[in-house]
């Protein structure tokens, strides 16, 4: 199996760093791993997107067949309420939920399947999760 999962990754970050208005509400910071200070706690300026857990699934059993990708991007904020992850979730949305420029292979759908919005467990932080869904086939 040929796995798209690292140049869609790559397509979903310069999508994000290109955007003027996800610049100014996350001023770049889009990781796959996120910064900690020596306790594992979250470093560095709020707002960022980080990502989640990632899936692929083939439909066939050839090396080109077409894989659907999923992925969890996150957004988090510690602005009092949902308003600015709520603003960060909306854009990353329009964003994603286009037919990138994936290397290496032709995006067949894409869709964002869910949005979903929670409070953390330190009562400071929230979450945007996008849950992204796009079917790749090999280019020819």
């Amino acid at each position: 199996m040929i796995d798209p999962q690292l140049p869609l990754q790559a397509a979903i970050v310069a999508v994000v760093k290109a955007d003027a208005e996800m610049t100014t509400l996350i001023g770049g910071r889009i990781f796959d791993r996120v910064p900690v200070n020596a306790n594992g706690i979250p470093k560095g300026p709020f707002p960022y997107l980080s990502f989640g857990s990632a899936d692929t699934t083939v439909e066939d059993t050839s090396c080109i067949g077409p894989s659907d990708c999923f992925i969890d991007l996150n957004g988090w904020s510690r602005e009092v309420g949902y308003p600015e992850v709520k603003r960060i979730g909306a854009r990353a949305a329009w964003l994603l939920n286009a037919k990138l420029t994936v290397q290496g292979f032709e995006v067949v759908t894409h869709r964002v399947e869910r949005l979903s919005y929670q409070r953390e467990q330190d009562g400071l932080t929230s979450r945007v999760i996008l849950r992204l869904r796009y079917g790749l086939m090999k280019a020819a």
